[in-house]
């Protein structure tokens, strides 16, 4: 019996040592997916089909209503930080965006961050929810920037981390690659992989990636005329060394009304799921 026992807790420590490992290297979305696992935290994990489009959305928590919305080229899992803080006490509706993740495409109709936003909209109809604050990382926070612009009666509170209102807002690429690079490009690998083994079609990646090229290439292009029209409170933050210019945060916090402005110090634009703790509890507060 002595031996059994001692032999199960060598097996225990060998896995608990495995998932430590697996979650560090997958900057903690191992541990996500076993935080989901636990009763109650996850409310649903669904579709609906809008827009032309299956969207995939996840929701968590109870409370007041608030839309996380990820980078460019990623995935819902990549908020996981901001997702498990704030389901405490919201309701959380995490979607992947469409194309991205398990969100389908829609043929011949290009990407763009008016569309997407348009998409968020549909969600919140279908979810029955009039006003939610909102939460995007890059990409994410220029979808939310749209929808404080169009919709300004449906947006409460927006958070936005390295985002930008003008392309000319990001620092330029030192390689000169950045959004002229192949879809086979090795910097790709980690992205094209989940993409691969969770789209609804893995051979569409080659034209999921050059549709978002095409986009950062000529979007967003927001005045700051728009900035100056959107009434919501809004939490504008970056990294110290991101790869949107600081100047343009600072723009953007500027231009807007109700803006607070927070660089976050030594991190880049990566914080969110590298570094959450210097970027995770801001949003708590601002949101409360």
């Amino acid at each position: 019996m002595k031996k059994l026992l001692l032999g199960l807790g060598v097996l225990l420590v060998l896995v608990l040592g495995a998932f430590v490992y697996l979650d560090r290297t997958s900057n903690g979305i191992v541990g996500f997916y076993a935080w989901k696992l636990m009763p109650g935290n996850v409310q649903a994990e669904a579709r609906v089909d809008i827009n032309g489009i299956s969207l995939y959305y996840e929701t968590y928590g109870e409370g007041a209503p608030v839309l996380v919305l990820h980078g460019g080229s990623a995935f819902l899992e990549t908020m996981h930080n901001q997702i498990t803080a704030l389901a405490d006490d919201h309701f959380v509706v995490a979607p992947d965006s469409r194309a991205h993740g398990r969100t389908s495409d829609a043929d011949g109709v290009p990407l763009s961050y008016a569309q997407m936003a348009d998409d968020m909209i549909a969600l919140m109809d279908h979810l029955q929810i009039d006003k939610a604050d909102i939460v995007g990382w890059s990409d994410g926070g220029n979808i939310g920037i749209d929808v404080a612009i169009r919709y300004p009666t449906r947006v409460g509170k927006l958070v936005t981390y390295g985002s930008n209102f003008h392309t000319n807002g990001l620092v330029p690429d030192e390689e000169g690659e950045g959004i002229n690079s192949s879809p086979d490009d090795p910097n790709w690998e980690v992205v094209r992989s989940f993409y691969q083994s969770v789209a609804p079609n893995p051979d569409h990646w080659p034209v999921f990636h050059g549709k978002l090229m095409t986009m950062w290439d000529s979007q967003p292009t927001f005045t700051i005329g728009d900035l100056g029209g959107i009434s919501s409170p809004l939490l504008v933050m970056a990294g110290e060394f991101d790869s949107i210019k600081e100047t343009h945060t600072r723009e953007i916090a500027a231009s807007v009304p109700n803006g607070t402005l927070v660089i976050v110090e030594g991190e880049d634009h990566y914080a969110p799921l590298m570094a959450p703790e210097k970027v995770t509890p801001h949003i708590v507060e601002f949101l409360r």
